[in-house]
């Protein structure tokens, strides 16, 4: 069922390859709106008096609508593999639901700790019912380690590659211990790059010599980043002791991997798999950032500036102090920098884009659902084929408005 499920929106992207693929950088310079948009669904949005959000169901636009309940259709959302924290008892019981309001944490802002929260206390929950040890993988600066271990009271063995997060996560601990009386002893951290390698039982006998090791482990991670899903997975599979795996992936940019080598996605694909529709759908209007970047790319290679990586944090109250600070990041000396006049007559030359500049995005935006949906049901699959799982399932979790990667994978063996 849910290689079927894949192969419709393999079916879907492959239609909409151009507009998934193109970088929107050069919407005005490559003329993407023509190039990347079938005729039929341009022809609808060009029309005098398109709005997107009055042409939501409206029967006059009947391509787009196709388009957007076609995507839809093929959102996790609408994919049974999917289930939202109410529904996870059948997968694995005693859950609570985690859909509460945000309560601040100490030293963590409003959207950590309601990541934390939330799959901390399944986390938590299950680790208490089942006497499991967990590992934390990526634990970063370990704020789901020390969640675990103040609010149920388990041991939690939290790994990073990176010394500094390790020794921030030590310190905010220790600040921790003072204050709530808390037992340091319960998480222990391990410095070290993760892979599908990776010796998590030699790392808990280690750390942990006291405990019994006896498929009680639980890995977890939250938003593990790029390749570290996809090694967790194999590890999980390969390594007995482990029962159950409840990572929440990010950074689908980061890696080229999937399980089934007969589909791909380009780097392109995946950064628009990261887009919020729930977010993108709320705001309507078009971040200055994005069109300036558009319209700068018009000066840049009309002074024969090609592939400038000119990265994020301009000034964004006016084009051309954008564009006079992009000038700057790539290094282009002060007398070769075309005056403020010239930069904002050129921004005004295109500014009637902005509206075709929007719409263009929501429809990649669109494809983005579809997309993560892909790259996760890629990976639900190979948990299925493997043969090991007696349950798998992918789990909403977070508010999307807060955090947008908010799925996570769920196996118990």
């Amino acid at each position: 069922m849910y290689d079927e499920h894949l192969k419709e929106i393999i079916h879907f992207t492959n239609t909409y390859s151009d507009l998934i693929n193109c970088h929107i950088v050069d919407f005005i310079t490559n003329n993407l709106w023509a190039t990347c948009i079938p005729e039929s669904l341009r022809s609808e949005l060009e029309r005098t008096e398109f709005n997107w959000i009055n042409s939501m169901g409206n029967d006059d636009y009947p391509v787009l609508n196709n388009f957007i309940n076609k995507a839809k259709s093929l959102s996790l959302q609408s994919c049974s593999v999917e289930i939202n924290s109410k529904e996870f008892a059948n997968v694995l019981p005693g859950i609570n639901n985690c859909n509460k309001p945000v309560r601040k944490m100490e030293f963590i802002n409003a959207k950590k700790s309601h990541e934390v929260e939330c799959l901390g206390d399944i986390i938590g929950t299950v680790a208490k019912k089942m006497n499991n040890l967990v590992i934390d993988a990526g634990a970063g600066k370990a704020y789901l380690s020390t969640f675990l271990a103040e609010n149920h009271n388990v041991p939690v063995l939290a790994i990073d590659s990176s010394q500094s997060c390790s020794n921030g996560a030590i310190c905010r601990q220790k600040k921790l211990g003072r204050k709530l009386a808390f037992s340091p002893n319960l998480v222990r951290y391990v410095v070290e790059e993760i892979n599908s390698g990776t010796d998590y039982e030699k790392m808990v006998n280690q750390n942990f010599p006291e405990w019994d090791i006896d498929r009680n482990l639980l890995l977890t991670g939250l938003h593990t980043c790029g390749s570290l899903t996809d090694s967790s997975i194999k590890t999980f599979l390969s390594t007995k002791d482990i029962r159950s795996l409840c990572i929440v992936p990010c950074c689908y940019h980061l890696t080229n991997e999937t399980f089934d080598q007969r589909i791909s996605f380009s780097k392109n694909a995946r950064m628009l798999a990261q887009q919020s529709v729930e977010r993108s759908t709320r705001n309507t209007f078009v971040p200055s950032s994005l069109f300036y970047r558009a319209i700068l790319q018009v000066v840049f290679h009309s002074l024969g500036i090609y592939n400038a990586r000119v990265g994020r944090g301009g000034p964004l109250h006016d084009f051309a102090s954008y564009a006079q600070w992009a000038f700057s990041r790539i290094g282009m000396e002060i007398e070769k920098i075309p005056s403020r006049e010239n930069l904002t007559n050129t921004f005004e030359f295109y500014a009637h884009l902005m509206k075709n500049f929007h719409i263009f995005q929501m429809l990649r935006v669109y494809l983005g659902i579809a997309l993560e949906a892909a790259i996760m049901l890629d990976r639900i699959i190979f948990l299925q084929n493997s043969n090991q799982c007696s349950k798998v399932a992918i789990l909403r979790l977070f508010d999307p408005m807060l955090s947008p990667r908010r799925y996570a994978v769920v196996a118990v063996k």
